[in-house]
């Protein structure tokens, strides 16, 4: 039983195991169950690929984390296609591409775990469902200032995607919304912050053929 994860580098063993888990579980088709994962302070690039291409997992296990690590859950269920349910996603604070393509090309995942951090860190939710073929409505994404490539990516070829609330009223960071719609529906709803006036239309702002409005209006 793990509390706290540490460095690969420099690591504590407690129990029987330590460090990352990286690649752990990697293209075990036939995992259809994943274990339980307790731990609530992350080291760097702890989970990162775990699970991916466990095309059996249909349900993921609670991320009770609330530290972050630089990369910590990236890649985490990539090419799981089989799962259906995101879990929770408790942290407050986020750390440098720490959900980073995290559920990219899970077509079974109909919806997203909410988002509602708003203090961003550089790439935290890059391409975090990238090719995500069965999503419909994003989470809300309350955060006003954007950082560098925050959510770059993040919604590319979400062919069913059709409803986005994007709060930012500062998009100035460097490719903070680098074709982050790219392949969505050619028809959905874009709820924006009444105050932002600087986005255009196209794959790196409001999806073109979208209807537009404005938050509590």
């Amino acid at each position: 039983d793990i509390r706290t994860l540490v460095d690969y580098d420099n690591y504590v063993t407690v129990s029987t195991a330590n460090a990352r888990f990286c690649f752990l579980f990697k293209e075990c088709a036939s995992l259809t169950t994943a274990p339980e994962l307790p731990a609530t302070t992350l080291a760097p690039y702890c989970y990162s690929q775990m699970f991916q291409e466990c095309t059996g997992l249909t349900a993921a296990p609670k991320l009770p984390a609330t530290t972050m690590a630089e990369g910590c859950y990236q890649w985490m269920f990539w090419f799981c296609h089989g799962l259906t349910t995101a879990p929770e996603l408790p942290a407050t604070t986020l750390a440098k591409e720490c959900y980073n393509g995290m559920f990219r090309n899970c077509d079974g995942l109909t919806t997203a775990p909410e988002l509602p951090v708003t203090t961003l860190a550089e790439g935290c939710y890059a391409e975090m469902f990238y090719e995500s073929d069965g999503l419909t409505t994003a989470p809300i994404l309350p955060a006003t200032t954007l950082v560098k490539r925050c959510y770059s990516y993040m919604f590319n070829d979400c062919k069913k995607l059709d409803n986005i609330t994007m709060l930012a009223t500062d998009i100035s960071a460097p490719n903070c919304l680098n074709v982050w719609v790219d392949g969505v529906a050619s028809t959905g709803t874009f709820t924006k912050a009444a105050a932002m006036t600087s986005l255009t239309t196209g794959v790196s702002g409001i999806p073109e053929g979208w209807t537009v409005k404005n938050y509590g209006e």
